[in-house]
């Protein structure tokens, strides 16, 4: 980001959106496939994440393509599973734990700031549930698009538009902050200033860069 830019974006920001997954809660699917295969004895979390993975299951239940229920008939099947479906359900969501660096930004730096705080999630109501009920400090962020309700996944672009014209944002004054490159170049394209979030000192540095905050 260019010195002008940054110094352009710093009295302009209001609105700070988060990612979810990887951003504000870390996540890995591995445990799932890895749960799974332990259940099954003789499963095999390599084919079962191969599978997962070329399918598209998180896209397809994130934008409410499939359901949860759908995907694990369909899983059952192809896998022969004895596993049932309450512990299926438990495992898919049992993959999150805190960013206990963002929590902390977050509580500390922003509840009580000047900026709007917003969410722009691909996800599925049975992991946002788990979430909002096991890391409670995601609560805070009230104002949500989730990918499931709008039936539209990033880096769709029709997700960002829908963002920007439900809550009436102007993209010169709001910063979106995601874990996924795919998702930051196609927030761009809609004129947001972006974080890549791959490393909490290196995003300490860029939003102090960007709007002040130290």
């Amino acid at each position: 980001m260019s010195a002008l830019k940054t110094s352009n974006s710093e009295n302009k920001i209001k609105n700070i959106v988060f990612d979810l997954g990887n951003t504000l809660v870390y996540f890995d699917y591995c445990y799932f496939f890895d749960g799974l295969s332990l259940l099954e004895k003789k499963g095999n979390a390599r084919k079962l994440k191969k599978y997962f993975t070329e399918e598209n299951f998180d896209l397809k239940i994130g934008s409410a393509k499939l359901t949860i229920k759908d995907a694990f008939k369909i899983i059952k099947k192809k896998f022969n599973l004895r596993t049932g479906y309450s512990d299926f359900y438990y495992l898919y969501c049992d993959i999150f734990w805190e960013n206990t660096q963002m929590k902390n930004f977050l509580e500390n730096k922003l509840l009580n700031s000047k900026y709007r705080l917003f969410m722009l999630s691909n996800i599925d109501a049975s992991h946002i549930n788990y979430i909002d009920n096991n890391f409670p400090y995601v609560k805070h962020i009230k104002k949500r698009i989730l990918s499931y309700k709008v039936k539209a996944v990033k880096p769709d672009k029709k997700i960002y538009r829908h963002l920007l014209e439900k809550y009436k944002l102007i993209p010169e004054e709001t910063l979106f902050i995601d874990d996924l490159k795919a998702n930051i170049l196609s927030a761009k394209t809609h004129g947001l200033n972006t974080i890549h979030y791959n490393s909490h000192k290196k995003f300490l540095k860029e939003i102090k860069s960007i709007t002040g905050i130290k």
